[in-house]
């Protein structure tokens, strides 16, 4: 974006402060600001300035905190009445009073506006914030755009965010555009891992997070996923809508809310708290989650996204990650792949509307009607049969973030440009990947997914041996990623007491998977290849041991094999497997062993 005007801003300062300095005591008219940090009272700003205001806000969050910090302010959301607003305006109409609302909820603005014959359009001042919101959320939520037409009557208008995104509308043309510009570091050090598991990145993160951590990310079910497969996560908070709360509520997760209150250890954020929310709490670590193999819809972008996350913070943030995939075969079109379709599809449609004007066949002009009607070119035309250009700027700019995650060169060049941090990047893989996970599940045949896991078990059984802690945890929440049902914990108990090869030769069967697991520990060692091995490596024959040496290596050994240890164990134990002689030397009995059995 072009700048018409640059304003300087100073180390804690506000924008009210840059601006007066340039001589402005309010927020200019007819104008797009670049506020370029989030948090710097622009909105505080207006709520407080000697002028009647309609404040739009794209999310309730923001409302409910604002409405609540200000005087002749009222919040204008779903269940507040057209009666209200009218019996609040009739109170404090003589005041600088202030009106935060949705989107969705300012025609009930102005249907009071107009009940009591106010002219909003010159009384007012309107402010749009978080305005990229108008361009990023139309797609699945068109109704954000509703104020839009009115917005332009207004005699006083802005936009604002520090993140903005312009739609190509004529009605722009004469706006002024304004860049907030920092005379001082305001880049924050940013961590981008990349990685093939999203589960276990994040899960080995927060292993050395020793204070609050808030995770954000776009989708209810991959925070359902982290919830199962993340034992310290269990106690976690999720903010998110009330649709993410009733499926959360079916996935019995017991905390969520769709206000924040004082963040707990673990918190959850979905995308209604990417932006405008003040969080206030002590600084806490920050993760940002894109998981291309289980959501695609958590694509964060760089210039947008992710610098509006890192500002939700008002006592900063003590460090922040952006865990993600890279799916090369996410598709995306290229901008002048666009720029084709939109062109050839616009012309098409436009033919088809000029037939059915002059075609006087009623088949051609049912089939016309149809077209006109059902196709993939009228998401992008308003109520009116016209272009829209907040859809069409939301269409680029799905395709351009989307393609920033086919390859990670591309995410690293697009958060350099995004100029707000300073990146350190490092790749973290693992034995199981995300696209591994999800492809056994879908697998129908049992023995074909069995002997898949079979060969995952053999793969990181290095992991469970390891000296490393962190390694052998490791180990761990890999299993608990690939042990969904009983069956597959009766196989990994087969395999770590038999090994690979014996339980091949049940045949993958789950009954015959039961019947080894519970047969008698002879009967076991007796059938077990693996089990005979680490029995002849912890009792050497010729060896001698004491009694009490006996015992405490047994124990060991049936642990070692998932056998649950007897528990009155004796030095007898161990004439089950191997023959032995006995006799008293200076120290008492000693036990040798003369052959393995």
């Amino acid at each position: 974006m072009q700048y018409d005007r640059i304003y300087p801003i100073r180390r804690n300062e506000h924008l009210s402060d840059a601006l007066l300095r340039a001589g402005m005591k309010f927020i200019p008219n007819n104008c797009i600001i670049n506020k370029r940090i989030p948090g710097i009272g622009a909105t505080h700003f207006e709520l407080t300035s000697p002028r009647k205001s309609i404040i739009i806000e794209p999310n309730v969050p923001v409302i409910e905190n604002k409405s609540r910090k200000h005087e002749h302010c009222l919040a204008v959301m779903q269940g507040v009445t057209v009666t209200k607003i009218m019996h609040f305006l009739e109170e404090y109409g003589n005041t600088n009073y202030k009106l935060l609302t949705t989107p969705e909820s300012f025609f009930k603005i102005k249907e009071a506006m107009e009940k009591l014959e106010i002219n909003m359009y010159k009384d007012c001042f309107m402010l749009f914030d978080e305005c990229e919101k108008l361009v990023q959320d139309v797609d699945f939520r068109n109704s954000i755009k509703l104020p839009i037409d009115d917005f332009f009557r207004f005699d006083s208008k802005a936009m604002i965010s520090a993140t903005p995104i312009i739609a190509n509308d004529i009605r722009f043309r004469h706006f002024t555009k304004v860049l907030i510009k920092p005379e001082y570091e305001y880049r924050l050090p940013l961590n981008i891992i990349q990685t093939n598991n999203i589960t276990l990145a994040l899960s080995e993160l927060l292993t050395n997070k020793r204070q609050k951590v808030c995770i954000f990310c776009n989708s209810i079910d991959s925070i359902n996923s982290f919830f199962r497969l993340i034992p310290r996560l269990q106690d976690s908070c999720t903010y998110c809508s009330k649709d993410g709360i009733e499926k959360l509520y079916a996935g019995k997760r017991r905390d969520k809310s769709v206000f924040i209150s004082e963040p707990g250890r673990h918190n959850f954020f979905t995308s209604r708290f990417f932006s405008a929310v003040d969080i206030e709490c002590e600084p806490p670590h920050v993760v940002i989650i894109s998981d291309l193999h289980g959501a695609t819809q958590s694509t964060i972008d760089p210039k947008t996204e992710a610098i509006q996350i890192a500002g939700r913070f008002r006592n900063g943030v003590r460090s922040l990650t952006h865990i993600t995939t890279i799916d090369p075969n996410l598709e995306y079109q290229e901008k002048e792949e666009t720029d084709n379709w939109l062109q050839g599809a616009g012309e098409l449609y436009k033919q088809w509307v000029q037939e059915l004007k002059t075609s006087h066949n009623d088949g051609k002009r049912t089939l016309l009607r149809e077209a006109i009607s059902n196709n993939s070119y009228t998401r992008f035309l308003d109520e009116n049969a016209l272009i829209d250009s907040f859809l069409i700027a939301n269409y680029y700019e799905e395709q351009a973030v989307r393609k920033l995650y086919t390859d990670i060169n591309l995410l690293l060049e697009a958060y350099q440009k995004a100029d707000y941090f300073l990146i350190n990047y490092e790749e973290k893989n693992f034995d199981i990947s995300d696209d591994e996970r999800l492809a056994i599940q879908r697998i129908v045949s049992l023995k074909t997914k069995y002997e898949w896991l079979l060969r995952k078990f053999e793969q990181i059984a290095y992991l469970k041996t390891n000296k490393d802690k962190k390694m052998q945890a490791r180990h761990h929440q890999l299993l608990q990623g690939l042990l969904n049902s009983e069956g597959e914990q009766n196989l990994y108990r087969c395999y770590s007491r038999f090994g690979a090869e014996y339980v091949r030769t049940l045949e993958l069967k789950d009954k015959a998977i039961r019947e080894a697991i519970g047969a008698a520990p002879t009967i076991i060692i007796k059938n077990s290849p693996k089990a005979k091995a680490l029995f002849a490596k912890r009792f050497e024959t010729g060896k001698e041991y004491s009694p009490t040496e006996i015992k405490v290596m047994m124990n060991h050994f049936y642990n070692e094999l998932n056998i649950e240890p007897l528990k009155h164990m004796t030095a007898k134990e161990i004439e089950k497997f191997a023959r032995i002689e006995e006799y008293r030397g200076h120290n008492g009995r000693i036990i040798r062993i003369k052959e393995i059995l």
